[in-house]
């Protein structure tokens, strides 16, 4: 139990003490665990990381609900050398709810813990709705000198041997404690900190609030032995279809055709297909589309002749539209392995997305049309292909990649 302050010095001459009244979460105009999570986002050096473990500071906010297989992680921190710091804020009911959060919160380390830093980029860039390397273009902000590629490489590193800071934020959490410590140490497995900070908040007469963060437990880190097989890089997915050209992108020469010996109908097709090849994804790892004639770009998959593609046809009566094909009984393999994910899936992707039979192959697909005429010009048709394809590697690429393994 925590006394009220009494503020008996103050900016304004009155020489009346002034009480400072410990108030409770949830109970005060909506302050609850989101307003906790967004004020510390907004406030990072409220978390006394340097009494948990200095090394993970300074905090740089990175995003809030970051999506893993666990759940979403309420607040993400990251440091200019790459460590990450995962806050789950709790206003606390129970003993039986403190011991969940718990289990959760090492859940999440577990599940990051099997993350490349491409997974990582690509689910920030979902959390923050940005593109490109999100986590670096925030460090370098606080820190200009630091270099891409080495933040990527300690980031990796600090990803592959679980080094977190994992912190639970609350109110009320001095009980109960030791059976939390004890749930961390049958659980620890991975290399991370962990701090409990509880929350105390205070209302002046004025109006305005005091928050009083303080670590009410904390581990040193708890080490793991750490192997780290190099195998064999992972090998592209070639297409043996023949793209109109091996070529990324391409002036064109004239009227007739294009440098590249195109056609001036394989030519014009390119120009209307560039900008939808050379539009930046989230996930760093996806190769871009490549073309084909007579109507599609495909970006292959990591499952054996598998691809999304994109495709339009019928001219202005007709349909644009993304899916995943592929070659032969595999593709139709991997949709029955993503089956039991399916619901999750298709709520995941763009509005619109189908799971239904193929009516150019043999089969199922996933598969998102819109007709061509409902939008206003190329270029809207355009924009809207790049969002569905990024969508599409966004939703499928990680799932994929859990099935084939490392």
């Amino acid at each position: 139990m925590h006394a009220d302050f009494v503020l008996i010095e103050g900016d304004n001459s009155s020489s009346e003490a002034q009480l400072i009244e410990k108030l409770a979460f949830g109970d005060t105009s909506g302050r609850n665990e989101a307003w906790l999570r967004d004020t510390l986002l907004a406030h990072p050096s409220l978390l006394p990381i340097r009494l948990i473990d200095p090394s993970y500071g300074p905090l740089i906010p990175l995003c809030r609900e970051l999506r893993t297989d666990a759940g979403p992680i309420d607040a993400v921190f990251i440091n200019p050398q790459g460590r990450l710091t995962f806050v789950e804020c709790k206003l606390w009911r129970n003993p039986e709810a403190r011991r969940k959060v718990v289990a959760q919160i090492l859940d999440y380390a577990r599940v990051v813990s099997r993350w490349s830093y491409s997974d990582l980029q690509r689910n920030v860039a979902i959390a923050t709705s940005r593109h490109g390397n999100v986590p670096f273009e925030l460090a370098r902000q606080l820190e200009p000198s630091i270099q891409e590629q080495h933040f990527v490489d300690q980031t990796a590193a600090a990803l592959r041997q679980g080094r977190f800071l994992l912190v639970i934020a609350g109110d009320g959490i001095r009980d109960d404690v030791g059976a939390m410590a004890e749930l961390i140490t049958r659980n620890a497995a991975l290399g991370f900190s962990f701090g409990l900070v509880e929350v105390a908040l205070y209302g002046m007469q004025d109006g305005r609030l005091l928050l009083q963060p303080r670590v009410i437990a904390r581990t040193q880190i708890i080490e793991r032995t750490v192997v780290v097989v190099r195998g064999e890089a992972q090998q592209a997915i070639v297409d043996p279809d023949e793209p109109i050209s091996t070529a990324a992108s391409a002036d064109v020469a004239d009227a007739e055709g294009n440098a590249l010996g195109e056609s001036s109908r394989q030519a014009a097709y390119r120009r209307w297909w560039q900008p939808v090849i050379d539009a930046p994804l989230d996930d760093p790892d996806q190769e871009p589309p490549k073309l084909f004639w007579p109507n599609n770009v495909r970006l292959p998959l990591p499952w054996k002749d598998s691809w999304i593609v994109a495709y339009g046809y019928g001219g202005e009566s007709g349909q644009i539209g993304v899916g995943t094909s592929g070659r032969g009984e595999a593709h139709q393999e991997m949709l029955r392995q993503l089956e039991p994910q399916m619901p999750e899936i298709l709520a995941e992707l763009p509005a619109g997305a189908e799971y239904r039979r193929s009516l150019s192959s043999p089969g199922m697909t996933v598969v998102c049309n819109r007709p061509t005429a409902d939008f206003e010009n190329d270029d809207a048709r355009r924009t809207w292909l790049v969002e569905t394809i990024n969508g599409f590697v966004n939703v499928l690429r990680p799932r994929i990649k859990q099935l084939v393994g490392p």
